[in-house]
């Protein structure tokens, strides 16, 4: 015989096998099992049914939670995939005992318990701590973006906005005299008032548009998903989220996240920082972020005696370093509260402001046309300014 052969498909065993045969002993299935059953799930905000009333018998939610986290830890998100899943996968079919609920029932799941769910992410990271396999010592910020479920066509902004109603307002006019140039063909002037009317239509809905931005105070909006952002990704313009992590350099395992639609880093540093402390309370945590986190205010707001940041501040104008007159020039003295020029002189306090609800104070050199070095350290016609921040 030539080839390895399977087992006829009509052959009768006279043991049969069972779904515990098919699960080896050491499989993660068993620990989602485990970990799902030691659960109190309405005490985590789980919507908890009884079974005991009339009518249609509902599923147990433990089994329900079981499949959401199997599927997503396999990469299936979608419930249409789930229910199709449950119905051949020999792992799922062990770990909720061959139940069969449809995409309707999972996806009325997640949108009921979608709090709970978020808690029962906490609830676990909190058991990683209590195993010792996170321990906040250093912890890594870090950010992705993430692409939206948008068409280009559905995002919208003013250059946007402006560009398609110049486009629309000049196919109008060349309908309109391709109208004036059409005497005798009826169907064809027909057809061409179609296209006029479809274009006026585009250009009801862009200004109704424009006018949802303004009301709300919007630069930009996306249709499918108004949560969503046009940002820099991957060296092009696409409508997405920002999504950022906090990771323990213990494991290397997630210890908080969060998904928020600023285009950049630079105002997340103080959101990520508080969600560790959060976890890791009363403990010392070291923070380890990139050039894009750094902000002078976002660090003032989570640096204590327990919390330590490690960020690489952003470049100066590349001319400025290299003439020697960058801002990490400038020494401060705290005993006269002057800052000291790379040439001598003093940057005297001006006056008090208030920077992101932070509280600074600027300092002004009145020296600039004395020192012969104005054009290379400032642009400013009152001369070099500096801000320290109070904290």
């Amino acid at each position: 015989m030539p080839y390895i052969l399977g087992e006829d498909r009509n052959q009768l065993n006279l043991l049969p096998n069972t779904l515990e045969d098919f699960v080896y002993e050491d499989n993660p299935v068993r620990v989602i099992d485990a970990y799902v059953d030691s659960l109190k799930l309405e005490e985590l905000g789980f919507a908890v049914f009884s079974g005991s009333k009339a009518g249609q018998k509902p599923y147990r939610r433990q089994d329900l939670l079981k499949l959401y986290v199997y599927c997503y830890m396999n990469k299936i998100r979608s419930s249409r995939m789930m229910e199709i899943e449950a119905t051949r996968n020999i792992e799922l079919m062990w770990l909720i005992g061959k139940i069969k609920p449809d995409h309707g029932t999972i996806s009325s799941f997640m949108k009921i318990n979608k709090n709970a769910i978020k808690q029962l992410f906490k609830e676990f990271t909190l058991m990683l701590k209590g195993f010792g396999l996170i321990d906040g010592t250093l912890v890594a910020i870090d950010g992705t973006k993430l692409k939206a479920s948008c068409a280009k066509n559905k995002h919208y902004n003013e250059n946007i906005i402006k560009e398609k109603l110049e486009y629309y307002e000049t196919k109008i006019e060349e309908y309109i005299n391709g109208v004036l140039n059409t005497t005798d063909d009826e169907n064809r002037k027909q057809k061409i008032n179609d296209k006029i009317e479809c274009y006026q239509e585009r250009i009801k809905k862009l200004n109704d548009i424009k006018e949802e931005l303004k009301e709300q105070g919007k630069k930009q909006i996306c249709l499918t998903d108004s949560d969503a952002k046009s940002m820099k990704n991957n060296g092009k313009f696409e409508v997405c989220f920002n999504f950022q992590g906090v990771v323990d350099n213990k494991n290397k395992l997630i210890v908080d996240f969060d998904v928020v639609n600023d285009v950049n880093d630079q105002g997340q540093l103080s959101n990520m920082v508080k969600k560790a402390k959060e976890v890791f309370e009363d403990q010392n945590i070291t923070a380890l972020a990139d050039t894009g986190y750094f902000n002078m205010s976002e660090i003032v707001d989570v640096v204590d005696e327990q919390t330590e940041i490690l960020i690489k501040p952003q470049k100066g104008k590349q001319q400025k370093v290299e003439n020697g007159f960058d801002k990490s020039n400038f020494k401060y003295d705290q005993i006269n509260d002057v800052f000291v020029c790379p040439m001598g002189y003093c940057l005297n306090f001006k006056w008090n402001g208030k920077q992101n609800g932070k509280d600074f104070k600027r300092y002004t050199c009145v020296n600039y046309n004395e020192c012969g070095k104005k054009e290379v350290c400032t642009s400013a016609k009152g001369g070099r300014s500096i801000i320290r921040f109070k904290d």
